[in-house]
């Protein structure tokens, strides 16, 4: 996708989002938007008022009603969203699509199958909730997809739904790969490329040389080494060096990235990449280094020296350690006054052989910053299998079950779960004392999935102390803990997802907020410029509101882009500055029919309902978050700017207009 096509597509989408919030303010009343907020944010379904929503006069109240009903798991409405998929609105009808994809409701399957004949947003929703429901929409999607007389978006949708199927479709597909519109062969090659199908290589190597990026970019995923083989090796490496030197960094990035399974033979590929104009393909090419750079120490000083910025050097060392190389040129970071140094010394001091490391990294659990422990325990965890090591690095991690430091126990109670014996479930429950006192859940949720691991385990029965312990356990007052635990038989009484409600008075403050004709902008300046997304309080009213407020307090000045996925996402968020970082809660999902495009706003996850502050946006459409991941937002402004972030870069400020 071209710059013009981004700017006229952001135009479009803004477009769209203030259209939605004007109707909005002028159908739906305040009070009946809050109650429906309410029940997104406690999960308490009121099926008496959803049913009047749904039937109500005002249809951006009925679309609102339908989405909550998919959000929320309210089954029971199931049949009411069937009868309003043939509503006279057509946004009204879509939600309802989407909704019945989100409840996975194989009764609405010849529901859909007729609307896939229509066009529009109800033709897309109908193909997603056909891919979401599973085989029952393989058939219809397949036909479609097939289907020149239909439009390019219902074709399009079909695709993409195909490839949310297990195993995907391949055969059928390869056709399309030489259609004539763009819109379409991207998302063939999309689909085709995820199959990871070695039928499809030599189509994909066809389709590399489209005229759209897009189609360029995902035909270079389908070209991998396992997949090409020995008879289409060589055609499929070919192709991924044309690639590595196209037009769209975002191109090169993927093909240097799949080239580096081919070994010796990539070599100048790889290392032509390191001298890439674009800092996201030298990243990408310096995490494959050891395929380009023989063994001796010129040519890795040289590599060393020639890009100074820490992500890169970072990538570039542990690609070194794989052969024995560069470990003098980061030495320092060992003794580095920032942590980021030094976790990511503690990182590379866990390569190689498993006796040494584990006793480099059992110094590393004395660091003072809380960041490099956790950083040597998640080493620790990579080399616990080892037979040589697994006794000590188990106890270790016991060990670290006492840090300060909630990340460093959660990881390793992480660690211990796999294989847990009645020793890590008394060590665990100790741990789980402390963990009580933590504002953030995760070492309380890893707590969980060790009890769970050990009790199922164990052919004996958990001694006289262990039950004693458990029994004493209090019922957690967080939703997400109570599913966790609820997993275990001896506490499936604590099944509950529901939350305490808010002041109504929140609530009415968020409707009115999602129903203002004015839609908020954030704009975040950062070192390399300033990116701004037109945000979607229509769809996502709490997480617009937890996002605004947070940065209306200053909460994300001066935090880092702590991961940066070239052609995938930029994400920042995290106060620790590590990725495990948050604002101490957490928030409901709020899953809408936005699509994750090339610059969608997105709110990071490390499971269901588990939002905080992290957010990311994408560099590139990505399917396969769609429905998974709650859209806030979208770019409106800066697209060179989210391409040139790299990790570590810092925003400046955030500020809501």
């Amino acid at each position: 996708m071209g710059h013009a096509s981004v700017a006229l597509f952001l135009t479009t989408a803004l477009t769209v989002g203030c259209r939605t919030a004007s109707l909005a303010t002028t159908s739906v009343d305040v009070a009946s938007r809050a109650r429906l907020i309410r029940i997104d944010d406690t999960r308490r379904v009121d099926s008496a008022f959803l049913d009047s929503a749904l039937q109500s006069n005002d249809s951006a109240l009925r679309r609102a009603a339908a989405l909550t009903v998919g959000r929320v798991g309210a089954r029971a409405q199931a049949p009411t969203l069937r009868t309003l998929t043939r509503d006279t609105n057509a946004r009204v009808a879509a939600a309802a699509f989407y909704s019945l994809g989100l409840l996975r409701d194989t009764s609405a399957v010849s529901l859909a199958v007729t609307a896939l004949r229509g066009a529009g947003e109800i033709a897309a929703e109908a193909a997603w909730m056909l891919g979401e429901v599973g085989e029952a929409g393989r058939a219809p999607l397949i036909a479609a997809a097939l289907d020149s007389t239909l439009d390019v978006r219902s074709r399009g949708a079909a695709l993409l739904a195909l490839a949310r199927l297990r195993p995907l479709p391949v055969t059928p597909l390869i056709p399309l790969l030489g259609a004539r519109d763009t819109a379409i062969v991207w998302r063939a090659a999309y689909t085709l490329a995820r199959a990871r199908s070695p039928g499809a290589v030599r189509a994909l190597i066809g389709a590399s040389g489209s005229p759209s990026a897009l189609a360029r970019d995902h035909a270079a995923r389908g070209l991998a080494r396992s997949l090409s083989g020995d008879s289409l090796g060589g055609p499929a490496l070919a192709a991924l060096r044309r690639l590595a030197a196209d037009s769209d960094p975002r191109v090169r990035v993927t093909a240097v990235r799949v080239v580096g399974a081919y070994g010796a033979p990539a070599a100048s590929v790889i290392a032509g990449a390191l001298r890439d104009t674009d800092a996201g393909v030298r990243v990408t090419a310096a995490s494959m280094a050891q395929v380009a750079l023989d063994s001796t120490t010129s040519a890795w000083d040289a590599a060393w020296r020639s890009d100074t910025s820490f992500a890169l050097r970072r990538a570039l060392a542990e690609a070194g350690a794989r052969r024995g190389m560069l470990r003098d040129a980061w030495r320092a970071w060992r003794t580095d006054s920032s942590w980021q140094r030094r976790a990511a010394a503690a990182s590379l001091d866990g390569l190689g052989p498993a006796t040494a490391a584990l006793d480099r990294l059992e110094t590393w659990l004395r660091d003072p910053d809380g960041r490099v422990r956790a950083a040597a325990t998640e080493a620790i965890t990579t080399i616990a299998d080892s037979a040589s090591v697994t006794e000590s690095a188990r106890r270790l991690l016991r060990t670290a079950l006492t840090d300060p430091d909630f990340v460093t126990r959660a990881t390793a109670m992480g660690a211990l779960a796999k294989g847990a014996s009645s020793e890590d479930l008394m060590a665990a429950l100790q741990s789980y004392g402390i963990a009580r006192h933590d504002v953030d859940l995760e070492a309380r949720l890893a707590f969980w999935t060790l009890a769970d691991s050990a009790l199922r385990r164990n052919a004996v029965a958990p001694s006289a102390s262990v039950v004693r312990a458990l029994a004493e356990l209090p019922r957690p007052a967080d939703p997400l803990e109570r599913a966790r635990a609820s997993s275990i038989p001896r506490f499936a009484s604590w099944r509950d997802s529901t939350s305490p409600a808010r002041d109504e008075a929140w609530y009415r403050d968020r409707a009115r907020e999602a129903l203002a004709p004015r839609v908020p902008i954030a704009r975040i300046d950062t070192e390399r410029g300033t990116i701004e997304l037109v945000l979607f309080p229509a769809e996502a009213p709490v997480t617009v509101h937890n996002f605004v407020s947070l940065a209306r307090r200053g909460y994300f000045d001066g935090q880092r882009f702590h991961r940066v996925v070239p052609n995938f996402v930029i994400q920042a968020g995290d106060p620790r500055g590590d990725g495990n970082g948050g604002p101490g809660y957490a928030i409901r999902d709020e899953l809408n029919p936005h699509r994750y495009r090339r610059g969608t706003l997105g709110m990071a996850l490390s499971g269901p309902n588990t939002g905080g502050s992290q957010f990311f946006v994408t560099h590139a459409p990505q399917p396969h978050l769609d429905g998974g991941y709650t859209v806030f937002g979208e770019l409106r402004a800066g697209v060179d700017v989210l391409d040139g972030i790299v990790q570590g870069d810092r925003i400046v400020r955030i500020t809501i207009h």
